[in-house]
Parts: C-alpha cells; structure tokens; sequence
C-alpha cells in the first residue's frame, strides 16, 4: 500500500482518493504556504532571539545556567529544528507540489521531519519531571546535582532520533505514474498505516501527556498544600514582619511553573487536532469517502501541529524578565550589565539550593512552633 505525503510527515491520504496525481487545489495550496511561512518566519525569530537573549544572558552575567534556562535552551533548540526540519521542507513541498530532491533527500527530509516535534514532547516530558522533584521531593532534589537533569535532556535527544528511524524506511521516493515522481510512504502489511501512525501518536503524545498530566496535577496538589500550611505558620508566628517570611515554595519556582504550565497547555492544545485527525483518517472506515479529509479544513489542522514551536519563545519572554532585559541592555547598548543582572538574579533565582534551603528553613520554624508534634 503506498500513500502520499500531504501537509503533513505522516498523514497520509491514500493515492485511490486522488482523481488525478497531477491536480491539486491551487486556492487551497495558498493558503497552506501563507501559513506555513508565516509559522516559519514566527519560529525562525523568535526562538532565535530566546537563544540569542540566553547568550547574552550567559555572556554578560557569567554564571552557568539554572536548570530552568538549561531546560528552556534545550527546548528553544527543539523548536528552531521543528521550523528548519519539519515546517521549511514542507513550505518548500507545497511550493514545489511535487517533491523535487530525489532518493537521499527524501529519506533525510522524513527522518528529521518528526525529531523537533520528537524531541520537543520528550524535553518538556524532564522539565515536568524536574520540576515535580523540586517541589514534591525538595529533600532528595537537594541531594541530586544538575547532572541528572542534563542526562535526562541528553536521553531525551537520544530517544528522539531513535523514534525517526522508522521514517527512513516507510519512505522512499517513488514513479506514482508516468513521469511522476513522490516521496511516498509504502506500507506492505494489511494494517502497517494503522499501527505506524497509532504508534507514533502514542510515542509523540500520548505517553509524554500521562506524564505531564500527572506530575502537574501533583505539583498543583503540593503547592496548594504548601500554601495552607505556609498561612497555618503565618497565624502561630504573628510577631515576624510579614517582609521576612519565607515562602514555602519560592515565588520563583512558582513562576517556572506557571510558565511551563503554559507551554505544556498549548502543546496539548495543538497537538489533539493533528493526532486526532490522523487517527480518525486511519481507523475510520468511512474516512476515504468523507469530504472533510480532502477539505481545507483537515489541511490546516495538519499544519498546525507546528504552532506550538513558533509561540513557545514569546512564552518564555513574557515570564522571564532576564532574558526580556538581556535583550534589552544589548539592543540599548547599556553597560550596566553586571549590575542589572545580579539584581533581577536575587529577585528570580531558581535554583534547588535556594529552594531548599527556603523550604528547609519553613520546615525548622514548622517544628519549633510544634505544628508537626
């Protein structure tokens, strides 16, 4: 069974719906390269300028990076290689209609085209788990250095590439009639298109979302416990200023949190129509005769499994107030780098030790009020 590529490195409509290998909708092509150049364009910039603003950042206040800003380099990466692996090819296939780069380059442009939106799921997957160690776990997080989380991200990366092998073989690049050639997908068992894809969906989505959905739930749970307690400690301890309490859980973390909250809520939200649209294309039965798999409609939907990657760097922005005034000091040309920095480091630090020790403190005066005796 072979099938065609269509907006998309897995949805594939089979050749028998086509009335002729040479037509296509010119209205809709249109529109499907204004949108993909429009999410190329916003990917390209800005997860360029999240890169830049983390050099920068690095560069000027000469300190390594937090294990959040570790997390959100490795994850703007993901993001760039999405809209240069996945989305520019694509745009490059619409203009050209029919797949203009022969045997190697069609295997290659397959085998990367899943491996940012691969390596995206997996990166935000060991944020989440981080981030569930450091709150859930402070005790035990404390005693584990930034090289687990490094490993993580590095498996990550491995696990990645791994799952794009299957793309090399599916596809090849095939005479689909005279003269026509294709990078097309050629599955030889009865139910290879079925499994492929419903593998995929669980490897890319589902999987990394169990996950997600878990460790945030439990993260909320904590911090909404944390905070009963922090208030129980507040009422006992009147005679503290209300300026030297300690948080139970940092504001800073805090905020990491709802930022990638965030993130994750708008991965989920782009990536249900495009998981769910392939898996209806391939398990329903009535599919092939359905209108809507043919129409604008499942197209776009398609396309915007990438949206995801050109939104997650004004995300970052919006919650990170170092890398908006990285930029800022070097576009401005100031030079109070150092002093700018060590501010806003005091005031958004992020990194386990603080945390713990902030929490370790709140625990010692949870003690000595005898709240836990």
């Amino acid at each position: 069974m072979s099938y065609d590529l269509n907006s998309s490195s897995l949805s594939l409509p089979p050749s028998e719906q086509k009335t002729s290998v040479d037509a296509r909708d010119e209205y809709l092509a249109k529109w499907e390269i204004a949108v993909l150049t429009s999410i190329f364009l916003i990917t390209l910039i800005g997860n360029a300028l999240v890169l830049f603003a983390l050099y920068v950042r690095r560069r000027y206040q000469r300190h390594k990076f937090t294990r959040m800003y570790f997390f959100i380099l490795h994850l703007s990466i993901a993001d760039l290689l999405t809209g240069l692996l996945d989305v520019l090819p694509q745009l490059a296939w619409d203009i050209t209609f029919r797949f203009q780069g022969g045997a190697v380059l069609c295997k290659l442009i397959k085998f990367g085209q899943p491996f940012g939106l691969y390596l995206s799921s997996y990166i935000l997957t060991v944020t989440a788990m981080d981030r569930y160690y450091a709150i859930c776990h402070p005790f035990s997080y404390c005693n584990v250095t930034s090289r687990r989380s490094k490993m993580m991200v590095y498996a990550a990366w491995t696990l990645a590439v791994v799952l794009c092998v299957p793309q090399i073989f599916i596809f090849s690049y095939q005479e689909i009639s005279p003269n026509v050639w294709e990078c097309w997908a050629t599955f030889h068992l009865k139910y290879g298109e079925r499994a492929y894809i419903t593998w995929y969906s669980v490897t890319q989505f589902l999987l990394p979302f169990i996950v997600l959905a878990y460790t945030y739930m439990r993260i909320c749970i904590s911090i909404w416990a944390s905070s009963k307690i922090s208030g129980v400690v507040d009422f006992k301890k009147a005679s503290f200023s209300q300026r030297n309490r300690d948080p139970f859980i940092s504001k800073a973390l805090i905020n990491t949190v709802k930022q990638t909250i965030v993130v994750v809520t708008l991965y989920i939200v782009t990536s249900i129509p495009f998981i769910g649209c392939q898996l209806w294309a391939t398990w329903d039965p009535r599919a092939a005769i359905s209108p809507f798999l043919t129409g604008a409609a499942f197209t776009i939907l398609c396309l915007l499994n990438s949206l995801t990657s050109c939104v997650n760097p004004w995300i970052y922005f919006a919650f990170n107030r170092e890398l908006r005034v990285a930029l800022t000091n070097f576009f401005c040309k100031r030079k109070d780098y150092s002093l700018a920095y060590d501010v806003i480091a005091r005031q958004n630090t992020s990194d386990a030790p603080s945390i713990t020790s902030s929490f370790i403190s709140r625990i010692s005066r949870l003690a000595s009020s005898k709240i836990f005796g």
